[in-house]
């Protein structure tokens, strides 16, 4: 089997290029994994558009291919296996989950090696977030479920972060607002934190989104209201907070401008209208945009919670909806460089259906 990774120009997302190599011997305390699959997902194009604020180029270094473009590995959650190892507390055949880059295999230094999991302690990856330099070991994972590897790859880290933004919220009283307005309400991330919000009394949930994706959203029973962006005027009265997962420049501009300081609060989550980043130099009416950061709700709930509260609370939220998900999403398979890179480009273009998820095998 040929060894390949799949690589982006950082510069232009549309210019990507597959490449062959050969496996690097490894060192002692190393272990060799095969990439076996991952989901993609709008998600992952905000890897890409958001690589270089928050680093996401980093965690896997592109090969120096001694041209001129500045290459780099975009980020994908699967499972790979255990085909080489150097560490004695991990063994070939150990199947783990986590963060892989589009390529067939990674070499990984274990350390914090446990039944449960273990983290990469490469040295390029030592400043990062932990959460994503951790992997767990299936065989321990009581998520963990072969028939299930579908929906933890799709929609495990995404619903963490919906997660996240809903306790978010909830921890700071929705800063006061009565109305939450998601923008790309049919991305996966968005409508995880609707189902969240909809369970909450006395909060109206708006969803904006595409003419084409109106019926998807609205069949989805989470959101209170669905307008197009065309419809922003049509927004709920009363203090509202956003949550933007579009990083579309004159969404975001239409919503503040309808609310004003009104507006309570306004996070960028994603960026999954990443050419529509730029936008009026001049400054927005109401509160500065903030990114939401995941990990820094993940230490802060550590420190107020203490140890495994955060992940017992996802796993009781994770049941309910991955039943739902199953009802609005299908699944769609595909294998081998060229469909990786088709699903790729569908993607970074918007042109795949809501409806429809896309599991790949290097």
């Amino acid at each position: 089997m040929t060894d390949w990774h799949f690589l982006v120009d950082r510069n232009d997302f549309r210019h990507t290029e597959v490449v062959d190599f050969e496996p690097d011997h490894l060192g002692d305390g190393e272990i060799r994994v095969h990439v076996d699959a991952f989901g993609f997902t709008a998600n992952n194009v905000t890897y890409a558009a958001a690589g270089d604020m928050i680093g996401y180029w980093t965690f896997f270094p592109a090969p120096d291919l001694g041209d001129d473009v500045h290459w780099g590995r975009v980020p994908v959650w699967g499972f790979a296996d255990v085909v080489e190892s150097r560490s004695d507390p991990v063994v070939v055949g150990d199947r783990l989950y986590g963060y892989f880059p589009m390529s067939t295999e990674l070499v990984m230094t274990p350390t914090r090696v446990s039944d449960a999991g273990l983290v990469d302690g490469s040295e390029h990856r030592s400043a990062l977030p932990a959460v994503y330099n951790s992997y767990v070991r299936c065989a321990a994972d009581p998520m963990y479920d072969p028939a299930n590897e579908e929906e933890l790859m799709l929609y495990r880290p995404l619903f963490f972060t919906s997660f996240l933004i809903d306790d978010f919220l909830d921890d700071n009283d929705f800063f006061g607002a009565s109305t939450v307005v998601l923008a790309s309400a049919s991305s996966k991330t968005a409508f995880g934190t609707a189902h969240l919000l909809h369970q909450r009394d006395g909060l109206t949930v708006v969803g904006l989104t595409s003419p084409g994706n109106v019926a998807f959203v609205e069949s989805l029973g989470c959101y209170d209201h669905v307008l197009t962006y065309d419809d922003i005027a049509l927004l709920p009265d009363g203090p509202a907070a956003f949550v933007d997962m579009s990083g579309n420049a004159a969404v975001v501009r239409a919503v503040h401008e309808r609310y004003g300081d009104g507006l309570t609060h306004s996070m960028v989550v994603g960026l999954t209208h990443w050419e529509h980043r730029v936008g009026s130099t001049e400054a927005l009416p109401g509160p500065e945009q903030t990114f939401f950061f995941a990990p820094s709700q993940i230490e802060k709930r550590h420190g107020d919670w203490g140890s495994g509260v955060v992940e017992s609370k996802l796993a009781e939220a994770w049941g309910p909806f991955i039943l739902k998900a199953a009802d609005w999403v299908s699944v769609e398979h595909s294998s081998g460089p060229d469909a990786v890179a088709d699903v790729y480009v569908e993607t970074l273009e918007g042109h795949t259906n809501p409806d429809i998820a896309r599991v790949l095998h290097p």
